[in-house]
């Protein structure tokens, strides 16, 4: 039984000696994951210029209001599309880089290069496991909110697992992800819980302090969970080193790890 206790204080060793790469690697994927600035308040003229656009809109016909909502619609629906391609194609990938980051600081130097890992390792594998990963949630999602936050624990251990091994099969990195989540999912969810003063601090100092301390904290702490809960299945038999090979320099070839 693992304690959150022990994880954070590994995570803060680690941190301590890996802290600017790991505020850059949490930087960058907050700025393309769209955390931006919010917008400003529209000041004394706002009420001059709502009256004006108002006006403007009583002027036009129904024909020309549907066309100007058939193109605000477009770009809606383009903007969205644009940010769904985005998720599946450049975001679900760094993720997966970012964990075999974090997971190679635990026994190495590691360096922001790792974001691209994903990109030269069995790409499309990768594609299709993640926005499974996706699919899934949010399909149980759908039938009430405790299934779908369930299932988000359940497939927690997942880009780990791409980040580990790429090239294995979306099947098995579902399997795996269920056994070590057995179990585990209560535990992992407190050891969440017990970063939301760590949070609010971010949201207090707009965001600063989570770049600069708690998600690079997070995240290695997360990083030790999942240590933990290799080490787990690799001990009960469930998986083999063919399957999680490891994450340092010195990792054996795949034909040394294969069972036979």
């Amino acid at each position: 039984m693992w304690e959150r206790s022990e994880l954070k204080r590994k995570a803060k060793n680690v941190l301590n000696t890996t802290y600017w790469s790991s505020v850059l690697v949490c930087f960058i994927l907050s700025a393309l994951g769209g955390f931006g600035g919010r917008a400003g308040s529209a000041g004394s003229s706002g009420n001059s210029y709502t009256e004006g656009l108002e006006h403007t809109l009583d002027q036009l016909t129904s024909g020309q209001l549907l066309a100007i909502l058939a193109v605000v619609a477009a770009i809606v629906i383009g903007a969205s599309v644009i940010g769904l391609v985005l998720r599946i194609f450049v975001m679900n990938p760094l993720e997966v880089g970012a964990m075999r980051y974090f997971m190679e600081s635990r026994e190495q130097k590691s360096s922001v290069g790792c974001l691209g890992y994903a990109f030269k390792n069995n790409y499309m594998n990768i594609i299709i496991t993640m926005v499974l990963k996706g699919l899934f949630t949010w399909l149980w999602s759908l039938l009430l909110v405790v299934p779908g936050i369930i299932k988000s624990y359940e497939y927690r251990m997942i880009p780990y697992i791409m980040a580990e091994n790429p090239e294995i099969s979306h099947q098995d990195a579902f399997r795996l992800s269920r056994e070590m989540m057995d179990g585990e999912k209560w535990n992992a969810f407190i050891l969440d819980l017990s970063f939301i003063l760590w949070c609010l601090l971010g949201a207090v100092t707009c965001g600063l302090a989570l770049i600069f301390y708690v998600a690079p904290y997070m995240q290695h702490t997360n990083a030790e969970l999942y240590a933990v809960l290799r080490e787990k299945v690799l001990i009960n038999g469930v998986s083999n080193t063919y399957e999680l090979k490891g994450f340092g320099s010195d990792t054996m070839p795949n034909d040394w790890n294969r069972p036979y």
